[in-house]
């Protein structure tokens, strides 16, 4: 009874982390359209539980670093409660934190130089975005669960 009950909650775990994964795509997909479709003077009609993004304005809508956070801190929960249910141990829970929170703050400070630099401000913002891109998907947890299996079996052998 109890490794039935382990494995559906990784199914509940890994089945969340899809979902996060493929609306984090559409939302994101979508607001994307409807901007794209603004700057060509064109309509775009939003899917219906998306739908009073079209009453915003332009810059309104283009807040998207605001979605990147909250999506970013969605995949922390997850990965902190998957980490936390597998290990229980506070050390793993802060080094998730810290990962995650690296992430962020590495993103932040690059896009800090891109604005402070001009030349190099696109390069900045498509690394941030690639290190924003990391923060908002399961690799993340995907790298953190063997590694710290590797760290359990270690003590093991010590």
């Amino acid at each position: 009874m109890q490794q039935t009950r382990k494995y559906l909650i990784w199914i509940a775990i890994v089945f969340a982390l899809v979902f996060l994964s493929f609306y984090r795509d559409y939302f994101f997909r979508c607001i994307n359209a409807m901007l794209m479709a603004w700057d060509y003077d064109m309509d775009y009609p939003m899917p219906t539980h998306l739908s009073f993004f079209e009453q915003l304005e332009y810059s309104t809508v283009n807040l998207k670093w605001f979605f990147t956070l909250f999506f970013a801190f969605l995949f922390y929960l997850t990965s902190h409660l998957a980490i936390n249910y597998q290990f229980s141990n506070k050390n793993y829970n802060r080094i998730t934190f810290y990962l995650f929170a690296g992430l962020t703050v590495l993103s932040a400070l690059f896009i800090g130089i891109g604005f402070l630099t001009s030349a190099l401000s696109e390069r900045m913002y498509e690394f941030a975005r690639f290190l924003m891109g990391l923060a908002q998907s399961p690799l993340v947890l995907m790298v953190l669960i063997p590694a710290f299996m590797l760290v359990e079996k270690e003590k093991q052998k010590a």
